[in-house]
């Protein structure tokens, strides 16, 4: 039976309107079809699992089949974590207040100072989906992510709000990827013709040595983009680019012969390490 893959490395990515156009083409087509949630960012499994299910009722998706990067290395070797790696806070003694986010439940542990130290929504069936661990300023320091066996795969740390780093986990609990986000500035150039109606950002500044009588004007602004770094604890490998380290997680699945696709705003950078493959979009 023919083979599709889509690569999802973002939320964003399942809402567009064509990622459930692109699955239904493929499964009138009689397309066997694996949505691997790839994102780095843990706690956004749990949510697209939960946007793929709002899918299903809206079409029939019996031929699609939901992964993610957990499944895919769930029984290679890591090592393991060290008690410098995450927290283990003790919530057992703290006071539990109960609420519902929506129709999911939320347990929330408060230390004797009146702080949430802790908290823990619940899918229906009273599995773990995630604990977020706060400091004294209510900040996230810590995000726990946890499968659908009540399993801890998925450790996320943030400094300031930010998210710092992820640690995969395989199914013995040993750490076999840490992702590592890096703030890099990012500088964009416009072209803008002197006829626009569009008010000029303030940000953006006019690049020196152009006519002043030109039909449009060059501008560039100062910005900032994400750079994710992986290390791999089983062979010790390191990409320095996000999508290497997807090139390898798709020739791990031996996708020979299999239509992958790629959101499109994935597909320039990505692509370079698919070399003479066909890459399809969503």
């Amino acid at each position: 039976m023919k083979q599709a893959i889509f690569l999802v490395t973002t939320i964003q990515g399942i809402r567009k309107p064509t990622f459930l156009k692109q699955l239904l083409s493929l499964i009138s087509d009689d397309y066997q079809i694996v949505v691997l949630l790839a994102m780095t960012d843990f706690d956004e499994i749990w949510q697209a699992e939960r946007e793929i299910k709002l899918l299903r009722l809206r079409a029939d998706l019996d031929g699609v089949r939901t992964i993610s990067l957990a499944d895919v290395y769930a029984d290679h070797d890591g090592v393991a974590l060290k008690n410098s790696d995450y927290l283990t806070t003790d919530v057992s003694n703290l006071a539990t207040h109960d609420s519902h986010s929506g129709k999911l439940k939320v347990s929330r542990y408060v230390d004797h100072d009146g702080n949430i130290v802790a908290e823990t929504l619940f899918a229906e069936d009273e599995t773990r989906l995630h604990t977020i661990f706060f400091d004294k300023n209510s900040r996230i320091i810590q995000i726990n992510n946890y499968d659908h066996q009540n399993h801890l795969f998925g450790i996320e740390k943030f400094t300031d709000n930010f998210l710092e780093e992820s640690l995969l986990l395989n199914a013995k609990s040993d750490l076999i990827f840490r992702f590592t986000n890096y703030v890099s500035p990012l500088k964009s150039s416009f072209a803008i013709a002197s006829t626009s109606v569009i008010p000029l950002p303030q940000e953006l500044t006019v690049i020196a040595g152009q006519k002043n009588d030109a039909a449009q004007k060059l501008y560039e602004g100062q910005g900032q983009t994400i750079v994710t770094k992986a290390i791999s604890y089983s062979d010790y490998h390191r990409y320095d680019d996000i999508n290497a380290f997807y090139h390898q997680v798709l020739m791990n699945m031996d996708i020979e012969g299999v239509r992958t696709y790629l959101d499109i705003n994935d597909i320039v950078d990505a692509s370079k390490y698919l070399p003479g493959k066909r890459i399809f979009n969503y």
